[in-house]
C-alpha cells in the first residue's frame, strides 16, 4: 500500500509538472520525494535483492535503500517548511548536511563490513558485530529526526485551511509520528540486547506491525486530497456530459440542415466519447449558436404565424414550437434571399437568469430538450399546439424567443444572449 500510494502519487503530480517544464521548485520536491520514498519501499520489499547484489557488490540493494529513503526524506522537509532545496544554499541547509553525513557513514561502514555481513538483517548474528549496529542506528537517527520534523509540519499545517485539509494532513503528521516511534524502539532493539532475549513482552514483530499501521494512516492522509480531486473530476466530467448529451437534439436537427456548420469534421460521422467535455460542450454550443444564426430567417417566419393571442414574447412551450416550425420550414420556404436582411431572433435563458455563457447554455439544453419530448411524446402536449405547429411539446421551463419586427429589416445590434456566428462565445470563456 505504500509503495503504491508513493508512486501513485508521483505519477499524480508528474503531468502538471511536465506542463510547467519542470519550473516549479515545491512540486518538484515533492514529486522526487514521493518517488524516492516509492523506490525505496519497493527495494525494501524486493524479493529479488541478492540478483542485484550479484550485478553490483554485496550490500548494494541496502545501501541504495537507505540512501533513497533518507534523499526522499529530506526532499520532503524542503517541501514541508516551504523552502525548497538551492544549489546556493546547500552548504548551509542543516537537514541537507545530516543527510550526507549520514549517508557517507553508513557507506564507509559497509565498506569496512567483511563481505558475508554486508547483507544484514535484524537478525541476532549479524546484530553481534558493531559496524552493523552502528549502521543501524545512523539510519535510524536521521528517521527519527525527518519523520518527527515532517510530523511537526504537518501538524502546523493541520491547523489552517478546509476541513479535509485538516483531516488529511492531521492523518499524516499523526502517521508520522509512529513511523518514528517505531524507529526509535528499532534502535533500542539493535543496542539492547535484553530487548531481544527471548520471551520478552514487546518483540519487534509488534514494532513491525505498529510501524506498518502507522504506514498505512500516513498513506490514507496523502489519499484524501487525490481521492477528493478525483470525485470532483468525475463530479464535473459527468455534468459536462450531461450537458453535451442535453444539446444533442437541436445540435443534430440543425447539422442535419447545414452540415458545414461541424467544426469538428471527424465527429460528423463517428463520434468517440470525448476525453475533454467541458471543450466538447462549449464546441458544441458555438455550433448550435451558428445554427440558429442561419435558421434566424426561418424562425422569424415562424413567429409570424403565431396566432394574436400568442403574440407578445413567447415563453415556454411557445419557444419550442417556434423553432420545430422554423426547423421544420426549412425547405419547405424559400427565405434564402432574406437571410441577409431577415432580423435576428433571440433565444434568451428565462427566469432571472443573467446573460452569461452559463445561462446561455441551460436554456440551449432547456430548447434542446423540449424539441426532444416534441418528437417523442406529442400525446402529451397536443392541446398546446398553435394550428400551425407540426409536433407539440411538454411543460418546458426553458428560455424566451423575442421577435424584433414584423417585416424583414437591418439586422438589430448584437445582444448579449442572442445568437452569435460562428465562433462567438461569451467573454473570457
Amino acid at each position: 500500500m505504500t509503495v503504491v500510494t508513493l508512486l501513485g502519487g508521483t505519477v499524480w503530480t508528474l503531468p502538471l509538472l511536465i506542463r510547467q517544464r519542470f519550473r516549479a521548485p515545491m512540486r518538484l520536491h515533492l514529486c522526487l520525494s514521493m518517488f524516492l520514498l516509492g523506490m525505496g519501499n519497493v527495494l525494501g520489499q524486493l524479493p529479488g535483492h541478492a540478483l542485484l547484489d550479484d550485478l553490483t557488490f554485496t550490500g548494494f540493494t541496502k545501501l541504495t535503500y537507505n540512501v533513497a529513503i533518507l534523499a526522499g526524506l529530506c526532499l520532503m522537509i524542503g517541501f514541508l517548511c516551504e523552502h525548497p532545496l538551492q544549489r546556493r544554499s546547500l552548504g548551509s541547509r542543516w537537514e541537507v548536511l545530516l543527510c550526507l553525513c549520514c549517508l557517507t557513514a553508513m557507506t564507509v561502514l559497509t565498506v569496512l563490513l567483511p563481505p558475508h555481513l554486508r547483507d544484514h538483517t535484524l537478525a541476532a548474528p549479524y546484530l553481534d558485530d558493531w559496524r552493523v549496529r552502528a549502521f543501524y542506528d545512523i539510519g535510524g537517527a536521521y528517521l527519527i529526526f525527518g519523520y518527527t520534523k515532517c510530523a511537526l509540519f504537518a501538524a502546523r499545517y493541520a491547523r489552517r485551511g478546509r476541513p479535509l485539509r485538516r483531516i488529511s494532513l492531521g492523518a499524516v503528521s499523526a502517521g508520522l509520528l509512529g513511523l518514528s516511534l517505531s524507529c526509535a524502539f528499532r534502535i533500542l532493539w539493535v543496542n539492547c540486547r535484553a530487548c531481544r532475549d527471548f520471551g520478552h513482552h514487546v518483540t519487534y514483530a509488534n514494532v513491525f506491525v505498529f510501524g506498518q499501521v502507522a504506514a498505512i494512516v500516513v498513506c490514507a492522509g496523502l489519499s484524501l486530497p487525490c481521492l477528493a480531486s478525483t470525485v470532483q473530476f468525475l463530479r464535473e466530467r459527468s455534468c459536462h456530459r450531461a450537458r453535451f448529451r442535453g444539446l444533442e437534439e437541436l445540435w443534430q436537427r440543425l447539422v442535419d440542415l447545414y452540415p458545414e456548420l461541424v467544426l469538428d469534421r471527424s465527429s460528423r460521422y463517428w463520434r468517440p466519447a470525448p476525453l475533454d467535455y467541458s471543450s466538447a460542450v462549449y464546441r458544441r454550443y458555438v455550433e448550435c449558436r451558428d445554427g440558429l444564426t442561419r435558421l434566424s430567417p426561418y424562425l422569424h417566419h415562424a413567429a409570424q404565424e403565431v396566432p394574436t393571442a400568442a403574440v407578445g414574447t413567447p415563453v415556454g412551450p411557445d419557444v419550442v414550437r417556434l423553432v420545430d416550425r422554423a426547423l421544420r420550414l426549412h425547405g419547405d420556404t424559400d427565405l434564402a434571399g432574406g437571410a441577409a436582411s431577415a432580423p435576428s431572433i433571440i433565444v434568451a435563458p428565462g427566469g432571472d437568469r443573467d446573460g452569461d455563457y452559463e445561462s446561455d447554455l441551460a436554456g440551449l439544453i432547456e430548447l434542446s430538450q423540449g424539441l426532444k419530448e416534441l418528437r417523442t411524446g406529442p400525446q402529451t402536449y397536443a392541446s398546446h399546439l398553435c394550428p400551425h405547429a407540426v409536433s407539440s411539446c411538454g411543460r418546458h421551463p426553458g428560455g424566451t424567443v423575442s421577435r424584433s419586427s414584423a417585416r424583414p429589416g437591418p439586422r438589430p445590434a448584437r445582444q448579449p444572449s442572442g445568437v452569435s456566428g460562428r465562433g462567438d462565445g461569451p467573454s473570457g470563456a
